[in-house]
């Protein structure tokens, strides 16, 4: 199988995905970041979705109402707009970053990365995460006390045009998706801040004990391959990836001396 900036694709399959593959415990919170990563994917997901839907509808709802007006009245609604596209952009940076990070750990939990990258890797989180707070506050400001108006009409003509087009509102709060979306993104938010944090953990742990598996007890450290397959009797690790060359510098760093239960 090919080898593409060094990793072997001969470790990807949909096995890897299994219950027992994926929460193993011989590697150090890789539960805990299979779980939080995808709650923050998700949860990012779903607010993206919602402020998709809001601009989707609000231009609409500007376009339909400047156009029945002969192009003499004008709709403004900058603010939802520029709300939406800030969360847009943030939610999929959030799955973009911790969804590369929860692949590479399904398919290649052994391969030590390099210093600038996990620096990079953690820098790019701070900032996303940072991202994700001022979306978050300018999203539920916006929707709670803004609203879009419409000048270049007369009082009489604005009603007629809202009553022709009266879906959204032009009161932000009262568009039941807009609510949706301020919903979503607080937890959206939350669950960022945690896979941050666990990011950092892990990287920590790894810097100083390696990538390798812990020892559960009763088993020889090697005995088990990535995917949590036992191996022959035997065969270590090592033999089945092809030596530890090609695994990163793993004997220089020491491994932890606990077991995992």
């Amino acid at each position: 199988m090919a080898v593409i900036w060094g990793f072997d694709l001969s470790h990807m399959s949909w096995g890897s995905f299994g219950h027992q593959k994926m929460f193993d415990r011989r590697w150090h919170l890789r539960r805990e970041r299979f779980i939080i990563y995808q709650l923050a994917m998700l949860l990012s997901l779903a607010a993206e979705c919602t402020a998709t839907y809001s601009l989707s509808k609000y231009e609409n709802h500007q376009d339909h109402i400047e156009r029945l007006s002969g192009y003499t009245a004008s709709v403004h609604n900058n603010d939802i707009v520029a709300a939406a596209i800030v969360t847009i952009v943030f939610c999929v940076l959030v799955a973009t970053i911790f969804g590369a990070d929860f692949f590479f750990l399904v398919f290649w939990p052994r391969r030590v990365y390099p210093r600038w990258y996990n620096t990079t890797k953690k820098v790019l989180a701070v900032l996303i995460t940072l991202g994700m707070a001022a979306s978050a506050l300018m999203s539920t400001i916006v929707v709670a006390s803004h609203s879009s108006f419409i000048t270049g009409a007369s009082h009489t003509n604005i009603q007629q045009y809202t009553q022709v087009y009266s879906r959204p509102n032009l009161v932000y709060r009262r568009f039941p998706q807009n609510i949706a979306w301020v919903v979503l993104i607080w937890p959206a938010l939350l669950s960022t801040v945690a896979s941050t944090t666990i990011m950092f953990i892990a990287v920590a742990h790894d810097d100083e004990f390696g990538t390798g598996p812990v020892q559960r007890e009763g088993e020889p450290l090697h005995s088990r391959n990535d995917s949590g397959d036992l191996l022959p009797e035997g065969k270590g690790v090592q033999d089945q990836v092809g030596g530890g060359d090609s695994q990163g510098p793993l004997a220089s760093r020491r491994q932890p001396s606990f077991t995992a239960v």
